[in-house]
């Protein structure tokens, strides 16, 4: 765009007619000498060279008028393909915008969906246990009560021992006091008494820590039950969430194993194509190596070209016989002594006598070509003809 737009041509704003009446035009003797000339001869050979002058002038500024016509179409048509382009470009862009527009609008719509979802699962697990959690304030509550009122009975209980105990002991003063005599049996009651205290305090003491224990145990069985309906509820929701797209992730799962196989497979067909790779490359030298020139195909009458060192004689012969076996140290290989090579396919014997040394050629593959390096080095330069 900075290229057109640079050009001095480009982005002229003067009108074509303008710039035509702007151009240097002579005067209007190129008009009226050539009038003159041709109703009668010039007096002076000046006159003649003068209107010559002017109308070379006269071509020079029609040539001149006529490149800057040319330019400006030129520079318009520069500019019309350039406003198509961008033209073309902004369209696409305001396609892509809409679609990148669609694209988050749908995935804003998916998320406040998400959203409405998890605030309904939400507001749905807040009031469960909303209400589970007043349900067990109010056992815990009532149970509170009734610890409350067994250990106002038990202190009942304590202080009327308290009281006899008291009593107790007053009597005992009394008849420390008192009756000497009676002393060591009210000891011997005294010590039973306290004994007995003293089993009653025990088995206070022992029924408040099974009061304690069973307590944590409700609470810890009540927390658990709690804990095993919250997941069982969010195991639910869950599963109701998941279950209409099992069938789309079932899906998913089966078109990423057929991808898996079909990925495996073009493994497969790219490792036999690699193989068949150097195969192709051997095929196109061999091909390249016996291109002529197509004037000597075509004209091969008229050149009259003939092989200059190649006699090529075909002479059936049996292959069994040269060879032996497959097993033999000349299979796949045929000896080419001083150039000569051996055409399995075909079982004839080719002299090839532009080669100066022994040398042994590959005849592995059928040979529609010299297989020998010698051979081949020669046909590529001319000097061998014919068919191997």
């Amino acid at each position: 765009m900075m290229e057109v737009l640079s050009r001095p041509n480009s982005l002229q704003t003067r009108p074509l007619w303008d710039s035509l009446h702007d151009a240097e035009v002579p005067d209007s003797g190129l008009y009226s000498k050539p009038t003159m000339l041709m109703t009668s001869q010039p007096r002076n050979p000046q006159d003649l060279r003068g209107g010559k002058v002017d109308s070379g002038k006269t071509q020079a500024s029609i040539r001149l008028m006529k490149m800057m016509l040319r330019n400006r179409r030129t520079s318009l048509q520069e500019l019309r393909s350039h406003e198509n382009f961008l033209t073309r470009l902004n369209g696409e862009l305001v396609r892509n915008i809409q679609d990148m527009e669609d694209s988050a609008a749908q995935k804003v719509r998916a998320m406040l969906q998400q959203q409405d979802i998890f605030a309904t699962v939400m507001d749905i697990l807040e009031y469960s246990n909303n209400k589970k959690l007043q349900q067990m304030k109010c056992e815990l509550q009532e149970w509170q009560e009734k610890e409350e009122a067994k250990m106002r009975h038990l202190e009942r209980q304590v202080e009327q021992l308290n009281a006899r105990i008291h009593k107790t002991k007053e009597e005992v003063s009394f008849l420390s006091t008192y009756m000497d005599h009676e002393y060591p049996v009210r000891s011997v009651q005294i010590a039973s008494l306290a004994r007995q205290l003293q089993q009653v305090k025990d088995s206070q003491q022992d029924e408040l820590d099974d009061l304690n224990e069973m307590r944590r145990k409700v609470l810890e069985s009540l927390s658990n039950k709690i804990q095993k309906k919250k997941r069982k509820l969010l195991r639910s929701l869950v599963v109701k969430t998941q279950s209409p797209y099992e069938e789309a992730l079932l899906q998913k799962t089966r078109d990423s194993q057929d991808i898996l196989k079909c990925t495996g497979r073009f493994r497969e067909f790219i490792k036999h194509f690699e193989e068949e790779i150097p195969i192709l490359r051997a095929e196109v030298q061999q091909l390249q190596v016996q291109l002529q020139e197509p004037r000597d195909i075509i004209f091969a009458d008229v050149l009259l070209r003939r092989p200059k060192y190649v006699i090529f004689l075909q002479l059936p012969l049996k292959l069994a016989a040269l060879q032996g076996r497959r097993g033999s140290p000349f299979s796949g290989k045929a000896a080419c002594v001083e150039g000569r090579t051996l055409d399995r396919e075909e079982g004839h014997l080719g002299f090839c006598l532009g080669a100066a040394t022994d040398h042994v050629a590959d005849v592995t593959s059928p040979i529609s070509g010299p297989q020998c390096p010698l051979c081949a080095q020669q046909a590529e330069s001319g000097n061998l003809y014919g068919p191997f």
